[in-house]
């Protein structure tokens, strides 16, 4: 090393019998998971669960259906409520058996569950995905969790006041309103989706939701088409099955209003069963053409805080 005389490098060729594999298949391919936001450049997650993401990753169009059953929902037995995903196959019927690409289990605090009546979407929750189907019940403790979606306690959309004749009498909250955080495994937020104040563009009767990014940046705002002068969401009905009657939220550019594409949220028609006697709730989700799958998880998150904030109070 002390030698003042130039180092030469030798270069060496590695010789394998003929018996072996090619020698291409031992070159070291780094494995990112296809989570992974590369459009933004950020830094892939831990290995592990990765694979999971790729149904999701090349769908434009999945159903978000409601596992846990809430026929006996009431007073003191609020249970967690845990979903599944299902790519979009566009066949109307709801009873049509298919494989989950993905299971969504909710841990959330039995307090927090009780007051979802009173003060809708207020609980701190966790929900934590997971390839394929999965049982609450006999946890298997070798199904990664791909990501999660989360929030702190914080107010609720509205505060229960009193029954009365015709219904119940509830106040419209303003601050510190409900929202779910999108988080990869090591914990770097994706995306965001918080519910706006009633006040916020001056229809006081309509719920809409803003969807940021990592940064905090907004990038789609949702809500639905209304009618009377914007009092009213606006109601599509004439379709087949799970399309016969439905609210569609649409995902709009956060500036201009505008609808992007087919894409929305919509509540379907769920059959006879689950809506009558399971009361399991059924979501279709339309994503933005050409984003990454980081943001599509976020969009999961817009659908399980939209079933928070607007359905679950209904069936409590």
């Amino acid at each position: 090393l002390l030698s003042p005389r130039p180092c030469t490098l030798v270069s060496t060729s590695l010789r394998l019998p003929q018996a072996s594999v090619p020698f291409q298949s031992f070159a070291i391919m780094p494995q990112i998971p296809l989570s992974v936001n590369t459009m933004q450049g950020g830094a892939p997650p831990p290995q592990g669960g990765g694979g999971a993401q790729q149904p999701l990753l090349a769908a434009q169009s999945v159903l978000l259906s409601q596992k846990t059953s809430e026929c006996c929902r009431c007073c003191c037995c609020q249970p967690n409520i845990h979903w599944q995903l299902f790519l979009d196959d566009s066949n109307p019927s709801p009873t049509v058996e298919r494989q989950p690409i993905a299971s969504i289990s909710e841990d959330a605090p039995y307090i927090g569950r009780c007051c979802s009546f009173c003060m809708p979407g207020s609980r701190a929750t966790k929900f934590s995905v997971r390839e394929g189907a999965y049982d609450e019940k006999n946890p298997d403790p070798s199904k990664a969790v791909l990501y999660t979606i989360e929030k702190s306690q914080t107010f609720g959309t509205n505060f229960f006041v009193a029954f009365v004749e015709n219904g119940q009498i509830r106040c419209p909250c303003c601050c510190n309103l409900p929202y779910l955080e999108t988080k990869g495994p090591d914990g770097r937020v994706w995306g965001r989706t918080e519910y706006l104040c009633c006040l916020a563009d001056g229809n006081m009767c309509i719920s809409k939701f803003m969807v940021n990014d990592g940064q905090g940046k907004p990038v789609y705002a949702i809500r639905p088409d209304t009618c009377f002068g914007g009092c009213c969401p606006q109601c599509k009905c004439g379709g087949r099955g799970r399309n016969c009657c439905r609210i569609p939220f649409y995902i709009r550019d956060p500036t201009t209003n505008n609808k992007i594409g087919d894409a929305q949220i919509c509540d379907l028609w769920a059959g006879m069963k689950r809506e009558c006697c399971t009361k399991r709730n059924m979501y279709q989700l339309q994503f933005p053409q050409g984003i990454d799958n980081n943001m599509k998880a976020t969009l999961v998150g817009s659908a399980l805080l939209l079933d928070m904030t607007l359905f679950e109070q209904n069936e409590d």
